[in-house]
Formats: C-alpha cells, structure tokens, sequence
C-alpha cells in the first residue's frame, strides 16, 4: 500500500475502536471527539447502500464500454480478443491505482469495481493467450492461468490493500496446487505449513489493517483447505482431485479411517484451539466446520430426514448457546475464565440481522403496536411562523 493509505488505513482503525469505546461507555462524548480529531479522515467513502450501487453500476458499465471497443475494432479471433482483455484489463489497473492514490477513494465501490474487473479481464486475456495461441495444453494453460492469477491478484491485493483480492489469490493458489500430481497431499502440507505462518503474519501489528485483514482472509481459506483435505464427503468423491481433471473417488483407500477420524476431530480441534488462545476465527470456522460434519453424518448414518436434522441441531446449537451465556453471565462480574457473555467492544450493528430475523419471527403481534399503544399517535403538535399555523 501506499504510505499515505496505509496511515489512513490505521487513522480510520483508531477511530473505529474510538467509537466501540463509546458504545460500551469507555469513554465519553469528549473523549471520542478528541481521538476522532486527532485522527481525521481524507479518504473518500461512501455508506454500504451506495457503495453497492456503485459498484454494481460500475462493473456493468466497464463490461459494456468493453464490449463496445470489441465492436469496433471487429475482434473475432482469440488472439486480438486476448489482446483486448490484456490492454484494456491493465488500464483499469491503471484507473484503480489513480482512484486509491490521486483520488484518495477507499470504500467508495467504485475503485473495487475496477479492480476487479481490470484483473478479470488481465486474467482472461492471459488464459485466451495460453490456451489459443501458444497452445502450451490444457494442463499445462492451466497451471499457468492459476499461477498468474494468483501472483497478479496478490500483488493487487497488497498494493490496493483490498482484503478480497487476497482471498481470491488464495483460491487461485490452492487451485494451482490442484493441478499438481498429488494435488490432496499438496493441499495437505500447503494449508498446514501457512496457518501457523498466517496466523503470525495476521497479528503483527507493524502491518496496514487492509494488509492484516487480507491475511486472516488467507487464513481463514488455509483453514477451510486442511478441513477439506480430510472431509470424508470430498474424499469419498473424490473432490480435490477432480479439480484436475480425471478425478478419482478415494472411497477404498486404505486412508479412508484418518478421513473420518479428521471429519470428526478436525472441527473440535479448531474449537478449542479457538477458545484456549482467544481467536475468534478459529471458534467460527471450527462451529461452522462442525455443523458441515454433522450433515455428512447425516448422509453416511441415516437417522432421521435431513430436515429434522436440522431443525433438532439448531435447536441444540440454539440452547447451548442460551446455557452458555447463562453460564458466563452467573460467573464473578459477568466472565468466567476471561470469557464473558457481553460483546464488549463490538459493533452492536453486526448482530442486528440475527435481531431482525427474531422479531420477524416472533408474528404479527410482536411488531405491530396495541390499539391501545399511543406512542405514535399523532396530532399533538403545533407548528407556526411568520402569519402561518397549524397542527400535526
């Protein structure tokens, strides 16, 4: 990242956490406007309705204004369309670098929208170029595709510091390591050298927060990858070596025992790694990962339709979590063991869908007033000025 956009990056980091503060009454009005003056902001942003917009709007029309130039320039060949994509993918790269740096725009949807778009169409271009004209295989334009995307969207990632090109890189990495000729033992040793190295790299604080956000994205998806290469469904299917084409099912390996052992142990491990060295991360992907074991023991134990599965894991997941927060709440000053039942400092506003989904569900008469219910009534206003009256 540029110096001034990784300062801005933990400008706007500080004022975050400013505000968290506040809501949990750690500090007061004052105090929350000296920290936010003493950390302004000069990037350009825009709320998350208009950012989408933006973006969704943006996207299209860089898709048409490429579409438009195919036009004119009559390209039906895979060598000048390659050409295209490339030339014009790179210049978007190039309005991207301008809008985060000149420009200043952060969060703002459209410099997302370029850079997406701009390394789609540098990719595609790539690929068309190896598949078509220099005909190196399909193997062999496929490893190299995914090398390239890999390289390219990491690069962008830790230039842009958007943490969804580093995802993306790591997607385009594990599939390049699919190409391979062992593609699950690659992903085995690749996932379970990175997560410790990831896990390090995430928390050094000498990093942007862009860069560290990126790097828990990595993780999160090493994560996912070593749960995978042990996941009893895409071992029996076979999954990962089909990414490669010409797939096998493993389902009567001699190996199939530590595929079920790690079904099963693989969640539960990430859950009290989770819980014993306080990252969040590990305690949701390890719950998440584990509701993903119990419906593949759904498939290979048939014990009920997989609705009521379902309906009776929720039900479990629901009241565990009830005990668990009575649990906390009873212990000396509301926490047990460092945990606590209260969110502390975070945003009250990522749990309001969760809220909205209860009040939804708890029926007409949970949402709509009584008659009796006068909070809303009108007419109790007056309002009046220059000659002009009237009531409301």
């Amino acid at each position: 990242m540029r110096p001034e956009a990784a300062e801005a990056d933990r400008r706007r980091e500080g004022r975050e956490a400013a505000r968290a503060w506040r809501r949990a009454s750690a500090i007061d009005d004052a105090a929350l406007a000296a920290i936010v003056k003493a950390y302004p902001d000069d990037r350009v942003r825009l709320g998350p309705a208009f950012r989408t917009l933006a973006f969704i709007f943006t996207v299209l029309a860089l898709n048409a204004i490429f579409f438009f130039v195919m036009a004119v320039f009559s390209a039906n060949d895979e060598g000048p369309i390659g050409v295209l994509c490339l030339a014009f993918g790179l210049g978007l790269c190039a309005l991207t670098e301008l809008q985060v740096g000149a420009l200043k725009r952060d969060e703002g949807g459209t410099e997302s929208a370029s850079a997406l778009v701009g390394l789609a169409y540098v990719i595609g271009g790539a690929a068309l170029l190896l598949f078509e004209v220099v005909r190196a295989g399909e193997r062999a334009s496929l490893a190299g595709t995914f090398a390239l995307a890999a390289a390219a969207l990491a690069a962008a990632a830790w230039r842009w510091g958007m943490p969804v090109l580093a995802g993306l890189a790591g997607v385009c990495f594990f599939l390049l390591l699919a190409q391979g000729p062992v593609p699950r033992a690659l992903w085995t040793f690749a996932s379970a050298a990175t997560i410790p190295l990831l896990v390090a790299a995430s928390e050094d604080g000498r990093r942007a927060p862009a860069h560290r956000r990126g790097l828990q994205a990595l993780l999160g998806l090493s994560i996912v990858a070593f749960y995978l290469c042990f996941h009893l469904g895409a071992w029996d299917s076979g999954a990962i070596e089909s990414m490669r084409g010409g797939g096998h099912r493993l389902r009567e390996s001699a190996l199939r025992p530590a595929a079920i052992l790690g079904t099963a142990l693989v969640p539960a491990a990430l859950v009290a790694f989770g819980a014993f060295s306080r990252r969040r991360l590990f305690l949701d992907l390890g719950l998440a990962l584990g509701i993903a074991s119990l419906i593949t023991l759904r498939f290979y134990v048939h014990l009920a339709p997989l609705w009521v599965v379902l309906t009776v894991g929720g039900g479990a997941a629901i009241a565990a979590a009830l005990g668990l927060r009575r649990f906390l709440a009873s212990g000396h000053g509301g926490e047990r063991a460092g945990f606590t039942s209260e969110p502390l400092f975070e945003d009250p506003a990522r749990h309001r869908s969760l809220e909205l989904a209860a009040a939804l569900a708890a029926g007409p008469g949970a949402r709509a007033p009584g008659p009796d219910d006068r909070s809303l009534t009108p007419g109790g206003g007056r309002f009046g000025g220059g000659g002009a009256s009237g009531e409301y």
